[in-house]
């Protein structure tokens, strides 16, 4: 502290000398004085505004990434160099506007801090902040979850955003604040995953009215939209606008497993709630659903209400008419057939084949399919026919989306046996973050499987060893029907204990698997994944091949106990003559919301035989910094 006085006290005479104080108010040896005193410095809410996290060593260094956004040279590794010089700004005439208009948030924070909290105008003279913030009329705001996207990778773990409630009636028009990387099209796809991964894009804020949001969430994606209201009074929602305008532009970067939009969404309402300690709870993987863990823990959350997937809907109603009529449902809304293949039908089913027609022709308005010249027709027609029944809303959507932080936690630590050719072990396992097909589903997303940083050690006798790392592994295996046949595919990248011949050895591959999975009755899943593995290991003749690959499964998710039974098969096209073919069957028995009982059974045949059979208990944390502390 006497260092950081000495430091403060010679800045401030170096500054004075330049810059005569202002005629009113404290004068600058006194705001620097009352820095030194009252460790303003170490202000969680100042640490909040420059985003400084502790590292190891103690010291403290902030997350923002362009110069631009610091006042001081030092400033990114030095609360207390950026304090002095914002206050040597509030103390100089040609930079006191500057810093108001940069600095919106800070300026009126460290103002109030420092005792003057009076009006003084200098936001008011901002053109540009003062036309963004008319945008932003509302004073309650919420923090929106769309659901995960199972079409796009990046996306399977959902997304937040926050909606900024207007003094009208008409909330659609509400605008909203959405965190998001800045992609460039030119990027490959590899390129795309590489940079996602390590904060190779920047990220910004956008600003959409909230019926946009709408129409590409819940429309065109097929996501359903949890909205909680937040309960913040009008002053902390004005700081979170102000510190949006603070970073909109490019003041970070992005990456998908931390700093995403889930994590940059809640240092906004840490700044406003900075005592809150929402941030303490996360460590190195940021999932957008523990944000509203982490906002309910801190009873910050208020009403919520659901905004539900119009696809979604219109699977269900596909679910309660014949295929028959899901078939003629779908020429008619694609205006392959008109109105008079249905005339003979019994009033009630041709009132749902209507009604189911009309929602999937809108689904494909959204989505910009189906003929464009017709769409119009196609749907006047439908409402025609429809106004001429008695009940022409026959079908009613019976899915109940399920509230996402009620779910399991996303971390795992697991303990179990295993045999393996008459040898047995011990099983220690981890997860940063893990939601599997055979794992408790209440909470999250069906026919999804998403795991991140996945160790499993085997334990025998006085010896351990490694037996996998899934480093990351994603899965989409949603049903094909009549009106939708989306793509199942799964994407992993894992270093695991592979056989080669006679014997075990690490490899790391990165496989890649698409095809299309059916619905064989009930909550059973068929899945047929045609697909590729690339692979890299000592057991190799040339220490790599490529393999063509074929990935088949029999899934049965439920809200007590879920069971798998896949088939793998391999052969080497390159690299080796190698052939695999295994088969394992898994199943899980949910205990409580975080603990659950997993049993499985393995036989490879090719390259040798092997049998397998382990039982395991698995206890689920937060994917946070410190798993023991409990919700």
């Amino acid at each position: 502290m006497n260092r950081l006085r000495r430091v403060l006290a010679g800045a401030c005479l170096g500054v004075c000398a330049s810059h005569p104080a202002p005629a009113a108010g404290a004068s600058l040896e006194d705001d620097a004085r009352q820095v030194a005193d009252q460790q303003i410095a170490s202000d969680p809410a100042w640490l909040a505004l420059l985003h400084y996290r502790a590292r190891s060593d103690g010291s403290r260094r902030s997350q923002a990434d362009r110069p631009q956004f610091f006042l001081s040279p030092e400033g990114k590794s030095s609360p207390a160099a950026e304090l002095l010089a914002a206050v040597a700004a509030l103390h100089a005439p040609a930079q006191r506007q500057d810093f108001a208009c940069r600095f919106p948030a800070r300026y009126e924070w460290l103002r109030m801090r420092l005792g003057d909290d009076g009006a003084d105008g200098a936001i008011e003279r901002c053109p540009q902040l003062s036309q963004w913030l008319a945008g932003f009329a509302g004073r309650r705001i919420s923090i929106n979850f769309a659901s995960a996207y199972l079409e796009n990778p990046s996306s399977t773990f959902g997304h937040t955003f926050l909606k900024i409630y207007q003094h009208s009636n008409s909330e659609l028009l509400s605008p909203t604040i959405n965190y998001a990387a800045r992609t460039e099209a030119r990027d490959s796809a590899l390129a795309f995953v590489f940079k996602g991964l390590f904060g190779g894009f920047p990220g910004v804020a956008d600003e959409l009215p909230f019926y946009r949001r709408l129409r590409t969430y819940t429309e065109s994606e097929g996501r359903d939209i949890h909205e909680y209201e937040l309960a913040l009074t009008p002053a902390e929602v004005r700081r979170v606008l102000l510190h949006t305008w603070e970073i909109k532009d490019g003041a970070f970067d992005y990456a998908f497993l931390h700093e995403n939009c889930a994590y940059r969404t809640l240092t906004l309402i840490d700044v406003a709630r900075p005592h809150a300690g929402l941030l303490k709870r996360f460590g190195m993987l940021t999932v957008p659903v523990d944000t509203i863990r982490a906002l309910r823990a801190a009873s910050m959350l208020g009403a919520h209400r659901v905004w539900p997937s119009a696809p979604k809907r219109v699977r269900d109603f596909e679910t309660q008419v014949t295929a028959q009529d899901a078939a003629a449902a779908h020429r008619i809304a694609l205006g392959q057939a008109g109105i008079d293949q249905i005339v003979a039908l019994p009033s009630a089913r041709r009132a749902g084949a209507l009604q189911l027609a009309y929602e999937y022709a809108s689904v494909l308005i959204d989505r910009d399919e189906g003929e464009r010249a017709t769409r119009k027709d196609i749907l006047g027609a439908i409402t025609r026919a429809r106004l001429e029944l008695d009940d022409p809303e026959p079908l009613a959507s019976r899915a109940e989306p399920a509230t996402p932080e009620d779910g399991h936690d996303g971390g795992l630590m697991a303990i179990g046996a295993r045999q393996r050719a008459r040898q047995r072990s011990v099983s220690l396992e981890y997860a940063a973050f893990q939601h599997t097909l055979t794992n408790p589903l209440p909470g999250y997303e069906p026919h999804a499987e998403i795991t991140v940083l996945n160790p499993q050690l085997q334990v025998h006798g006085q010896q351990a060893r490694l037996r996998r790392i899934d480093w990351l592994v994603a899965q989409s295996a949603i049903p094909s029907s009549t009106l939708f046949q989306p793509r199942a595919w799964r994407l992993q990248l894992a270093t695991r204990s592979e056989s080669y011949l006679e014997r075990d050895h690490m490899a790391t591959s990165v496989a890649y698997h698409s095809g299309m999975a059916w619905r064989l009755g009930g909550d059973t899943v068929f899945s047929l994944l045609p697909g590729a593995r690339v692979e890299a290991g000592a057991g190799l003749p040339h220490h790599a091949g490529v393999a063509g690959a074929l990935h088949a499964a029999a899934t049965r998710q439920g809200a007590q106990w879920s069971a798998q039974l896949e088939l793998q098969a391999e052969k080497f096209i390159a690299g080796t003559t190698l052939r695999r073919l295994g088969a394992r069957a898994t199943g899980e028995f949910r205990l409580s919301r975080n603990l659950s009982l997993a049993l499985g059974a393995g036989r490879i045949w090719a390259p040798r035989h092997v049998s397998e059979l382990n039982v395991s208990l698995k206890w689920r944390q937060r994917s946070l910094a410190n798993p023991l502390e409990r919700d």
